[in-house]
Order: C-alpha cells, then structure tokens, then sequence
C-alpha cells in the first residue's frame, strides 16, 4: 500500500521542494515491531512511504523532536526513552545502510543535560545544536552541541533560572548566525524568556522575558525569523485568555508585540511554532480549541495581525496537533498526535494557495508507528544519490526499484555472491552471479525494505510494494 507524506520539518535553507530530487524523513512516538516507535521515509512526492527502523528500547525508544541532517549524510535526533536508565539518548542514522547509532546517553550524566525534546538543529559551522529541559550543572537544563565529525556530546550552556530555564524548544539559526530559543521556565516570573546564543563565541543573551499578560511558557515550537527580520513565535499560556498568544520581537528595537491572543473558539494553548509560506503568511497549529474542541490549522498576517481559522480537525482528519508544520512548495505538510481512523494520528497536506485540506495517511501503531511527536525533514534524496556513487564501479544493478514480486540482478563485470538482507543486516537469501548474466530473485516473502549487498562493494536499499 503506497501511503504519501508524514511527519515535519524543512530544510528551509535548501530551498527544496516536492519533488523526484528529495526524500521524505519523520519519526513517530510508538508503535513499530517493538511499540518503541518508527523512523520513517517516503519518496518526495509522498510515494513509497515505508518503515526504515524500528526503535528499541536498549539503544534509545520513544524519539521525539526534530530530526536533523548533517553534513556527514546522517540524520541526527533524540528519544525521550531508552539507553540508560530508560532515560533518553541522542542518536544518529545512516539513511544509506540503515544503520542506527545511540552516540550519548544523556541520562548517564545529568550534569550535561537531559530531556532533549526538541530534537536537534544542524548550523552553518557543521555541528548538532539543542535544547535540554532537564539537568545541567545548576539544574535547569543545558544547551547541548554535537559535533558530527566524531559524534561527541557538548554541555555548552546551563541554564540558571534568572536568565530561562527549561527549554523544550528546537533551536533556529538566523541569518547572523546566531541560534535562537525560548525557555519554558525561568527569567523575573518564571514563565520563560526568549534568548540567542552566539556559537562562535558562545555567548547567550536573554531578550526578553514574558510576564503572563505578553504570553507564558512557550514550549515545543520554535522561534523563526520573519522575511522582515522580526522573530515569530507562539506561547502555550499567558495573554488575555489564558491560552495562549502569537507573538513578533523585533531585534533592532527590542520591541514585543502580541499579534493574536486565541480565545478557545478559534484555537487554543499551542505547543508548536509557526512558518512563514512563501505567500509571507504566518501559519500555525493548535492542538485543542476550535470548534470540535480538538485543535484547528490557521493563518495569520504578519503585518496586520489578522488571524484566520483554516481547519478545525474533527478526530476523522486528525486531532491534536502538537508539532509545527513544513512548507515544500506550496503545500504545508504536518502530522496530528491523535484522530484518524486508529486515533493514533495523521499526515496530512494543505495547499495554501487553494486552502485544501488532505488527509495523506493514518497512523498505526501495527504499520507506520503511532502518535509523531516531531517534524517531517525534507532532504535531498541523498540516500539513492549516494548508493548510486557507491556502486559506480561494481558492474551491478538491480531493477526495478520499487519493485512487487521480483527483481532482476544484473552483472555485467565478474562473478559475484549478492547476499540479500532486512534492515536488521538478517540474511534473506542469497544468489551467486557470473560476469554478463541476469539472474530473477523472488521477492514475494520478503519485507517491504531490504537490501542487496556484495563482498564487491555494492550496496542497494530496495522497496517493495
């Protein structure tokens, strides 16, 4: 079954989109082989949407946050489960082999920081930035770097309460350079600041602290920077309702401006963050409020402030939406945490342009995984581009790929045993090869993602329908 698109978050800088050049990437909280949660990944038109891994709980469960592409090839990201103690690990994935990794146990050392629910950012200086919102040396949890060259852990900054503390957030480069947050809790009233922190000379600055009526406790999403320079985000509490506001800073001035305070009817308490669609509309979700009392999709101008309720989801089209959506042309991709027909969440495409709603996909948790607490990463499609360079030289293809009851390997170089596995590296079956011959494998038994590997060289990940 071809399910399409899931889970988000965007490489903005890279200006991709839709397209056969990129490749889809998402996590979902639970469900998969082990009810520990899934990696996930579909072409990038929301074809061949397939588990690539399944989480288990030794080497890390549960994943939550963003997921992240290096500059080494791997997608980087954290669990709020698993590895010591049960505790949450940071982790890196091989999207070529389907190799997955637990690099650090951040719950070995709470020194460090732990509780990293807001995934990882990868900046212009090649290393993993993020957020804990637990541990540190003074308790209030940590800024964390990772540098991909050798996969080690840094506590780069602790939190101290005064100047924020607790942050959920995933952090956001800005053209300066600088990466930007906000904290849960902390500053004068305890209910959390927005903050930068300079990499390069790792300085963090507190800009502003919310006081309850401006906003309160902003948590999952995080803070973007607006085409007019200004940071947009959203809190989960504060302002007039109590539920919650959308919120603009401008840096040059210091300036804090409410652009909307929700009032339940239209949408209430958001845990995500907004992006801007290349229409410079601002767009958001909220995981209760709106009619069905299940959260709604909505717009809202950036320079006017005016707000519209696009979608209230209803449990059929999906419910809670507690991650912020991803832009790939002029669609808008997010996933809900609940709704839909096994109430364990949705994919779902909306075109601004039209203001069309479309449920892509339902979660389960006996298929895809269950209940996506992350974004949906678009990348190039780096994995087939990379298994093609890899097997320049070999002499070997397989076709076609995708593919439904067989394939056809072809050598046209010397003979060759082509050992064929699960993404768990169990042998399948294997075929012996000779120079210039095409030899048909029977796939029909096999797992809808496997892989033909040679003593040679040759590596290929291949779908089955």
């Amino acid at each position: 079954m071809k399910l399409k698109l899931l889970s988000l978050v965007v490489l903005a800088a890279t200006g991709l989109s839709m397209n056969a050049q990129t490749q889809l990437w998402g996590t979902s909280f639970n469900g998969g082989t082990n009810s520990q949660g899934t990696i996930f990944s579909a072409n990038g038109d929301g074809t061949n949407f397939h588990t690539v891994y399944n989480f288990v709980n030794a080497s890390g469960a549960m994943p939550v946050g963003r997921m992240a592409l290096a500059n080494n090839g791997s997608l980087y990201g954290c669990t709020d489960l698993g590895g010591f103690g049960d505790s949450c690990v940071s982790f890196r994935f091989d999207p070529i082999t389907c190799t997955y990794t637990n690099i650090h146990d951040l719950y070995a050392n709470t020194l460090l920081g732990w509780q990293a629910w807001g995934g990882m950012t990868a900046a212009t200086d090649g290393n993993l930035y993020g957020t804990c919102a637990a541990g540190g040396a003074l308790g209030h949890g940590a800024l964390f770097k990772i540098d991909p060259t050798n996969d080690q852990y840094y506590d780069i900054y602790d939190f101290d309460g005064a100047n924020g503390g607790n942050s959920y957030c995933a952090l956001k480069q800005f053209s300066d350079g600088k990466l930007y947050g906000s904290t849960y809790y902390g500053g004068a009233n305890n209910m959390g600041v927005l903050f930068s922190f300079d990499p390069a000379t790792s300085t963090y600055t507190k800009l502003y602290v919310f006081d309850g009526l401006t906003g309160a406790n902003p948590k999952f999403g995080d803070v973007i920077e607006g085409t007019d320079g200004k940071i947009y985000g959203m809190t989960q509490l504060g302002g007039t309702n109590n539920v919650g506001v959308v919120y603009s800073f401008d840096l040059g001035t210091g300036t804090f401006n409410v652009l909307h305070n929700f009032d339940g009817t239209q949408g209430s308490s958001p845990l995500s963050g907004l992006v801007q669609a290349s229409n410079g509309m601002l767009y958001g979700m909220t995981p209760t409020g709106g009619s069905n009392g299940l959260g709604v999709l909505f717009g809202i101008n950036p320079s006017t402030g005016a707000f519209t309720d696009l979608l209230d989801f209803n449990s059929l089209n999906g419910a809670s939406p507690t991650r912020s959506l991803t832009q790939s042309g002029n669609l808008l991709f997010g996933t809900t945490d609940n709704g839909g027909t096994s109430n364990q969440g949705v994919a779902f495409s909306f075109d601004f342009t039209t203001n069309t709603y479309t449920k892509l996909a339902d979660f389960s948790s006996s298929t895809t995984g269950a209940n996506p607490q992350g974004e949906i990463i678009v990348t190039p499609q780096f994995a087939t581009v990379g298994i093609a360079a890899l097997n320049a030289n070999t002499g070997i293809s397989v076709s076609p790929n995708p593919a439904t009851n067989s394939i056809i390997v072809a050598n046209s170089a010397n003979e060759e045993l082509i050992t064929f596995t699960d993404i768990l590296g169990r042998e399948l079956t294997s075929v012996k090869t000779s120079a210039l011959s095409k030899t048909t494998v029977d796939i029909s038994s096999f797992p809808s993602v496997f892989f033909a590997k040679s003593k040679g060289g040759f590596v290929q990940k291949i779908v089955r329908e």
